[in-house]
């Protein structure tokens, strides 16, 4: 189905020609007034709007006003005969996607409508994920709905409530830490503390002191006692990731405090009892280390009475987009940018790229692109070089319309300033475009820096 446009001016020569350059690649409705027009949007789903400026009664400007207050996301195209720096400012504060001067070339209006389509498909595709986002598993920030999240959530809200031990096993990268902080979201301790120690963090000489506690004068520099993460976790979690690393002599103490709710801090003989519920977590395979002597394999089985799989990236694909959404709003905010969405050929990157580093390198990725991206959406440049080696070249050839026709304006556009000496003014007269509007679509294309009019980038000037 092609995309619909609208065009709206009072003469018809003018409607026609509009119709001419653009119907073959989309579905022209032309209307003789704004009044006629404002009713068909109701009626049926348009991806542009082209309006003229001066028209009876209804002019452009309040037009695209209306328009605005029906569908903010619409974007409209201004085409005046009687173009002034005023009337474009007051244009583009209202509202306008951009703006065109008559008499303009089939060109350059195919350029500005395929803009402001893939404007709005990108626009639709954003409120698809986030309609998406809101229907699927979204429990304590765990994002997904495959069918192996929905078995992990299932999972998660029945054990949840109880007291009992949990290991979460998983690669590197997956979120055990969110899925241990979700258990315990949902558990009956959630008002209580959440305290996380990875064991691979601790000195193995310190690392019993560091769970358990310790007396004032239990070893040398001991010169206070210590509370351990067993006493900051009362009537809370304790979460224990690479609960692997856990050194030998410790794991005996482990099971005691599963066994029989207490433990012994450092250089004291009295034990002391711990509230606490114990969520431990690995990315390697302990039934492995049993086999082999390096784990307890009686400390094994009381960790694992229910066992949580966390799935790589890889096998669960599906919630890619999903997560995409998620984390490109969570970091937007937080570097104070637009929540940008990917272009075409970015999430056909993301997709197909088999993230060793899974949800972890996902998220560094995207934290790059939202800083790096200049456009109005992220595209494959934006992205890692990994991901962008992936990307098959052939999705950049002349079969793809999109980058068929970006590599068209930017060489036209060069072309353009090489005949005008690089001067951008001369370049906008010969173009027959206004000097405000050149200098936005060669920023886009890069051919100028993006927000300085009087900058000079690839041989482009001022004067």
């Amino acid at each position: 189905m092609k995309p619909r446009v609208m065009v709206i001016d009072d003469l018809d020569s003018a409607r026609q020609m509009v119709k001419r350059a653009l119907s073959r690649s989309y579905d022209v409705y032309d209307f003789a007034s704004v009044a006629e027009a404002l009713p068909a949007v109701d009626r049926a789903e348009f991806d542009c709007v082209i309006t003229d400026l001066r028209m009876p009664e209804i002019d452009g400007l309040e037009g695209l006003r209306r328009f605005r207050q029906k569908l903010p996301d619409l974007p409209v195209v201004i085409v005046t005969a009687f173009a002034t720096v005023e009337t474009a400012v007051e244009a583009m504060k209202a509202g306008a996607f951009d703006y065109l001067t008559k008499p303009f070339e089939p060109e350059e209006l195919e350029l500005i409508v395929a803009r402001a389509v893939e404007h709005t498909r990108l626009k639709r595709e954003n409120a698809q994920l986030k309609s998406a986002l809101d229907g699927s598993f979204s429990v304590h920030g765990i994002v997904g709905r495959s069918g192996a999240m929905r078995e992990m959530v299932s999972v998660l809200e029945r054990i949840a409530p109880t007291d009992v031990a949990v290991l979460i096993e998983g690669e590197s990268g997956t979120g055990k830490d969110m899925v241990a902080r979700a258990i315990h979201g949902m558990s009956k301790r959630a008002g209580g503390p959440y305290v996380a120690l990875n064991m691979s963090a601790i000195p193995e000489h310190l690392a019993e002191s560091e769970l358990f506690g310790h007396e004032k004068g239990a070893f040398t520099g001991a010169e206070a006692a210590r509370a351990g993460f067993f006493a900051e976790a009362e009537n809370g979690t304790l979460f224990l990731d690479e609960i692997g690393l856990l050194p030998s002599t410790l794991q005996a103490k482990l099971l005691r405090v599963l066994q029989d709710g207490d433990y012994i801090p450092v250089g004291s003989r009295k034990p002391r009892k711990a509230n606490v519920r114990i969520v431990c977590a690995t990315n390697e395979d302990l039934k492995k280390n049993v086999e082999q002597g390096k784990f307890r394999e009686d400390l094994y089985y009381r960790i694992r009475v229910v066992p949580v799989r966390l799935p790589p990236l890889r096998e669960r694909r599906e919630d890619i987009p999903l997560l995409v959404e998620h984390l490109t709003r969570k970091h937007a905010l937080r570097l104070a940018r637009p929540p940008l969405v990917p272009d075409q050929d970015a999430m056909r990157a993301l997709l197909d790229h088999p993230w060793p580093g899974n949800v972890r390198e996902l998220e560094h990725a995207l934290e790059r692109a939202l800083l790096l991206a200049r456009g109005e959406v992220i595209t494959v440049a934006d992205l890692p070089p990994e991901l962008k080696a992936a990307v098959p070249e052939a999705d950049h050839g002349e079969g793809d319309y999109r980058h068929a026709r970006d590599a068209w304006e930017k060489r036209y556009f060069q072309e353009l300033l090489e005949a005008a000496s690089g001067s951008v003014a001369k370049a906008a007269e010969l173009a027959g475009l206004h000097r405000s509007t050149l200098y936005e679509k060669l920023a886009r294309i890069g051919l100028v820096q993006e927000g300085e009019p009087n900058g000079k980038k690839n041989g482009a000037k001022a004067g």
